[in-house]
């Protein structure tokens, strides 16, 4: 098959779309099919896909060039992996006349950066929902109105979130991302199944952004304290937001654990790889996630994680003796959850198990077989 995808996620954004975009590409390939990617430049990783330029912010501009791109290559199948409400709306004139289906990871105000009311969560996210009520209405109108033929979502949690706006459940597919085995066991370094050490290290990967949640492990490090004296944080990622982090920093203070708290922004991978190798317990504090590539990457390397119950993490952690969800927005529970399994002995082989069971509930090759059937159904 000749398969389009088009995204709006190469060139500003790290992590989870990028990545899932260079895996799409990568291993459709490899299954014999011939792939375009419509986006601003290049991805990285990705040239064995022919690149159609599309301008950024998605326009009437953006939708001539994606009209150019469908004659040029004439695909079987056009598949929109990120796109926003607006983009989208230009783009429907265009995938009028062709097999097409929508993924989404997120939806507003989910995920969306507010750089205000850090230290008050309640009016932080009531504002946020006002500030992206435009953006969460046009959705709603597109998911009563438009023909979407098909979308897809990566988890429960975002599939129940399309749901109340306004999409029929039958034209919504679930299709987890990969768990890349192969890769995880090559770089593991994992630990003996003992319990760790009195001075436990907590780490956190993902963008610096209120929605992660980092604040919450912050706020949970005076309980822990009270067990572990010497406890250390460190959270690893891109800085989405700067007053927030500035917010951390002052957080972290005025609790009295800065001494404790570590923020190393933008780690080479290298470096990234020896902190969740050293790392005693991971925490994946997010308050919203469409997946958590980050948390399925940690899991193959560190042997106790905590994460909360938003994307797939309830579903990676499931028959995992290593692994404990939380609500969101409770540090309270993320110190108890830490304390618990820094407490308990873990079964012999347990991260071999761990691997092998998440290999099979998130195979690639799952993955990729999902799509392709989605591609060839009702040719």
């Amino acid at each position: 098959m000749k398969i389009l995808i088009v995204s709006a996620a190469t060139s500003f954004m790290r992590g989870g779309v990028p990545t899932e975009t260079r895996d799409l590409v990568v291993g459709l390939d490899r299954l014999g099919h011939q792939i375009a990617l419509a986006c601003d430049v290049p991805l990285p990783g990705a040239e064995v896909a022919r690149h159609f330029a599309i301008a950024l912010p998605f326009s009437r501009a953006s939708a001539d060039q994606l009209r150019h791109a469908v004659e040029a290559f004439e695909p079987d199948f056009v598949h929109v992996l990120c796109v926003g409400a607006r983009g989208l709306v230009a783009f429907l004139p265009v995938l009028a006349s062709t097999r097409w289906a929508l993924t989404v990871h997120s939806l507003p105000p989910a995920e969306q950066k507010l750089r205000f009311w850090h230290h008050r969560e309640g009016l932080h996210y009531f504002t946020r929902a006002i500030r992206f009520l435009p953006n969460s209405l046009g959705w709603r109108w597109l998911f009563h109105r438009a023909r979407i033929p098909r979308v897809i979502v990566h988890s429960r949690f975002v599939h129940d979130m399309v749901v109340r706006f306004g999409l029929p459940k039958e034209r919504m597919t679930i299709v987890p991302l990969a768990f890349h085995a192969k890769s995880a066991t090559e770089n593991a370094t994992w630990r003996s199944a003992t319990s760790p050490v009195d001075s436990p290290r907590l780490v956190t990967v993902g963008g610096i952004t209120h929605t992660k949640g980092q604040h919450d492990v912050i706020k949970a490090l005076p309980l822990l304290r009270k067990r572990f004296p010497a406890v250390s944080y460190q959270i690893i990622g891109e800085i989405r937001d700067p007053v927030y982090v500035a917010w951390l920093e002052r957080l972290a203070r005025d609790l009295g654990v800065d001494g404790h708290v570590s923020i190393t922004p933008d780690l080479p991978q290298d470096e990234k790889a020896q902190a969740l190798a050293a790392a005693d317990v991971y925490v994946q504090p997010s308050h919203e996630e469409g997946f958590c590539l980050a948390y399925a990457e940690a899991a193959a390397v560190v042997d106790r994680l905590v994460g909360a119950d938003t994307g797939a993490i309830a579903a990676m952690s499931l028959d995992d003796p290593g692994a404990r969800v939380v609500p969101t927005r409770s540090p309270e529970a993320i110190a108890r959850a830490v304390i618990e399994l820094l407490d308990s002995s873990l079964p012999e082989g347990h991260m071999a198990t761990r691997v092998a069971r998440l290999s099979e509930r998130f195979s690639y090759d799952g993955y990729l077989r999902s799509h392709e059937s989605l591609y060839r159904a009702d040719r």
